[in-house]
């Protein structure tokens, strides 16, 4: 745009919203206090008028090329179904692909191009590249039989499994805190069985195998139950993750939109503690 086309169009926006958006002092140009006080929402407006532009020139391509998606293993997709579907809405043609990894994993899919989008907790990088915007606090319990000597117990120790054998899969941080809070206690000696998936807890917890750490607002079937455990900071914090400075495709940026502008409160009920949607 020239010079003078955008001098007509600032004071175009400055006659429409009423006051002086920048303050001119010989060569040099100035932002004033009013400007300061609508700048927010003037970008707000910008960006949603580029995603706009962006989503419109997507749709009418021929094709869209796939939106790959990452998520850790412990996330619920039926959490995120209502954002997916809004996407597949605003892109009849495009092609979701959905992967699942441990947190390096997720890192490496996110370096390398792999996938456009993540969500997932804390991700084991410090890559500076890394673009996060809180979602929300997913909680864990112990998961127990209900035949276990501690289902009856609403509040649990960590002293109360010194003699517990532990269900847990691979690079699962909380499980490891909650070894070292042991440890702490004397309890150096904990048995700790390994299974790759955190669907397979349950079966074995099921089986009376052992106990395990699972998400408290997860569904269950069966003889099991999800008790609180006192002395660990059973909280995880979900995010999800874009690559800073990498063009992502308009769907990309639509799905992260929905899933900062949802409402994660709905979920506290079951054991959630939502942040509310982030700025």
């Amino acid at each position: 745009m020239s010079q003078p086309a955008l001098s007509r169009a600032i004071s175009q926006l400055e006659a429409e919203l009423g006051g002086e958006l920048f303050r001119r002092e010989r060569n040099l140009t100035h932002i004033t206090d009013f400007g300061q006080a609508v700048l927010p929402p003037l970008r707000q407006c910008y960006e949603a008028s580029s995603l706009a532009k962006s989503l419109a020139r997507e749709y009418l391509k021929e094709g869209h090329a796939p939106l790959n998606i990452a998520l850790s293993r412990s996330i619920e997709i039926e959490f995120l179904s209502t954002s997916l579907s809004e996407v597949t809405s605003a892109f009849p043609k495009i092609e979701i692909k959905i992967s699942r990894g441990h947190p390096q994993e997720i890192v490496e899919k996110l370096r390398n191009g792999e996938v456009e989008v993540a969500i997932a907790g804390p991700l084991p990088d410090d890559w500076e590249r890394l673009e996060t915007n809180m979602l929300y606090e997913q909680r864990f319990g112990l998961l127990l039989n209900r035949d276990h000597r501690l289902s009856r117990q609403n509040e649990i120790q960590v002293s109360d499994l010194k003699e517990e054998r532990l269900l847990s899969r691979p690079y699962c941080s909380l499980t490891d805190l909650l070894l070292e809070k042991l440890k702490e206690l004397g309890a150096s000696d904990v048995v700790k069985h390994e299974v790759p998936q955190i669907d397979d807890i349950p079966d074995l917890v099921q089986a009376n195998f052992g106990v395990g750490i699972w998400p408290s607002a997860r569904k269950l079937n069966g003889n099991l139950v999800v008790n609180h455990l006192q002395g660990v900071d059973m909280i995880r914090r979900i995010q999800v993750y874009t690559v800073f400075g990498r063009q992502h495709s308009a769907a990309a940026k639509t799905l992260k939109g929905l899933l900062r502008a949802k409402d994660w409160s709905v979920f506290r009920p079951d054991g959630y503690a939502s942040t509310g949607a982030m700025q």
